[in-house]
């Protein structure tokens, strides 16, 4: 199972490395707006994060893309069951923050969500690990989610 997961990580990571410039270079020259969600999902004093498949590699939290005709709260819903199996109870928005880091108007939702286990399921093809750590000892994580811990945490960002 292992080595069969490692097969799918590397052709991931191959893949995104064809697919990611194209894509950057479509985004730097129409500079489109995007809308996309990230969760904090707590369960008891844990909280679960993340490392993709793809990209440098940080921690950071559960989410995605919002889809034609859907709201944030039904995308970050659909986004944390696709990539760790947890349905998230007593859902709330926490915050909102644009980047352009991408050369797109991303702009991403934050909310804050419960786990009633500490049950992972994740999606191989998209999330490399996930773990739960307690907030006093967090890894090595993404400046987004610097920030969105920030939020979390009631801190001025």
């Amino acid at each position: 199972m292992r080595e069969s997961r490692t097969t799918k990580q590397r052709f991931i990571k191959i893949a995104s490395t064809i697919v990611y410039p194209p894509l950057k270079l479509y985004w730097f020259v129409f500079r489109p707006k995007t809308y996309g969600v990230k969760c904090v999902i707590q369960n008891g004093r844990e909280i679960l994060m993340i490392r993709n498949t793809y990209g440098p590699g940080w921690w950071t939290f559960p989410g995605g893309g919002i889809k034609r005709n859907e709201t944030a709260e039904q995308a970050v819903k659909r986004e944390v069951i696709e990539e760790v199996g947890i349905s998230i109870k007593d859902l709330r928005k926490i915050g909102e923050f644009t980047s352009t880091a991408e050369y797109k108007k991303d702009t991403i939702s934050v909310f804050v969500g419960i786990s009633e286990n500490n049950n992972i399921t994740i999606d191989e093809k998209e999330i490399l690990e996930a773990q739960w750590f307690f907030s006093n000892n967090l890894p090595a994580m993404s400046p987004y989610a610097r920030k969105i811990i920030a939020m979390w945490l009631g801190e001025e960002i």
